[in-house]
């Protein structure tokens, strides 16, 4: 049996139980395990953590003004940082710092919207 997670700080967990016999009871401290470990109160803390890694990696690529998608940014987190996120999580701290007035939007390119960098840009966020 393998069980794979990623925690909100874009940690990926991979735990594999072999043999003839695997116990539910097991598997069932193992998910108990990874729940914690991505528990609430961890979560709140992370989540300010990610938006603050996001935007520095936002401002190191883009902090120049040059436009970009939600694609663009996931691969520079990865690319910078080696971080895995989901799509849909970029898009979402890209629409909050847009709704902050950190991000202008610039229209589609394709199916993404296009952003940039406002011109008064905070160092943190």
């Amino acid at each position: 049996i393998k069980i794979e997670d990623i925690l909100p700080t874009g940690e990926k967990i991979s735990i594999v139980l072999e043999g003839s016999e695997v116990a539910e009871s097991r598997v069932l401290q193992i998910l108990e395990m990874l729940r914690i470990m991505a528990g609430n109160e961890q979560r709140i803390e992370d989540t300010s953590k990610l938006a603050e890694t996001l935007w520095n990696v936002l401002l190191d690529r883009f902090g120049d003004g040059k436009p970009f998608t939600s694609r663009d940014l996931l691969k520079a987190v990865f690319e910078d940082l080696g971080i895995n996120l989901k799509l849909n999580t970029i898009s979402t701290y890209l629409l909050r710092f847009y709704r902050r007035g950190l991000l202008r939007r610039l229209g589609k390119e394709g199916m993404s919207i296009r952003y940039v960098v406002s011109k008064r840009i905070p160092q943190t966020v």
